[in-house]
């Protein structure tokens, strides 16, 4: 048995739990709807468009988000890496900012920005970009110098050195802080919404909140979660073909030589 069928028989093994402790009243249902009243009210909303909209509002603000995260984090981080005598310089003040969790944003987010997307865009940007910015030029700082030397040796330019060898070099560890970065993103809208704007799955959950639904709770529990894990597997797919890209790529391009690594 793989571990993707363990990990799903596991996944119904939770729910089997969870369905008998409801209904056996072990804890009481209006606390812990068992997941069979969650999935029908998750089909009632979907039925009615209003799970849609509120999932289409969180997407577009985590993808937003994530993006601008990685746009900033990414070159910057390689440049630092790169010339770490001027990361030492900014390193305190990034050590500053990374600690501070998201929703201690929120309220200079709303000041600065209203209540709408741009608020909730900030926070996950804010809640992102240090770590993967940290992450990213910590690898590229690990890269063999040696590499670096040897290319420029044979004639390439910085530039060619950077695309060629650097990122090549550094791929597996940007992979791992695009999907540590994607689970950030999805914490971050969650708490955003609760205060922030007026549509989204977590504005859902802290109106099921004030009205006592329990089930809408569960299902945006349920939503994050789903397109969390969706969004990491594109990632790892993604990174599975792009790794072997790389990986022809910089011994053909630099090189000039057909093999591959």
């Amino acid at each position: 048995m793989n571990r993707t069928l363990k990990g799903l028989l596991l996944v119904w093994v939770f729910l089997g739990v969870w369905e008998f402790i409801s209904r056996s009243k072990l804890i009481d249902p209006l606390l812990l709807p068992p997941p069979s009243s969650v999935l029908f009210r998750g089909w009632v909303l979907f039925s009615k468009g209003e799970l849609w909209g509120h999932i289409g509002a969180s997407l577009w603000r985590v993808l937003l988000g994530f993006l601008l995260a990685i746009v900033f984090s990414l070159p910057l981080g390689v440049f630092l890496g790169l010339y770490p005598k001027v990361a030492d310089y900014f390193d305190p003040l990034f050590q500053l900012f990374r600690p501070l969790a998201p929703p201690a944003w929120i309220p200079l987010a709303i000041l600065w920005f209203g209540i709408g997307d741009r608020a909730a865009i900030f926070i996950i940007f804010v809640g992102t970009v240090f770590s993967m910015l940290l992450g990213i030029m910590g690898a590229t700082k690990r890269v063999n110098k040696d590499l670096v030397k040897v290319g420029l040796t044979l004639g390439a330019d910085w530039r060619e050195a950077v695309f060629y060898i650097v990122l090549p070099s550094i791929a597996p560890f940007v992979f791992t802080q695009l999907r540590i970065g994607i689970a950030l993103s999805w914490m971050c809208v969650v708490a955003s919404e609760m205060v922030a704007v007026q549509r989204g799955i977590g504005f859902m959950m802290i109106e099921a909140r004030n009205l006592f639904r329990t089930e809408d709770i569960l299902l945006g529990m349920g939503v994050v979660g789903g397109l969390g894990y969706g969004m990491d597997l594109l990632i790892r797919r993604i990174e599975e073909k792009a790794l072997k890209w790389t990986k022809g790529l910089m011994v053909h391009e630099l090189f000039g030589s057909d093999r591959n690594l």
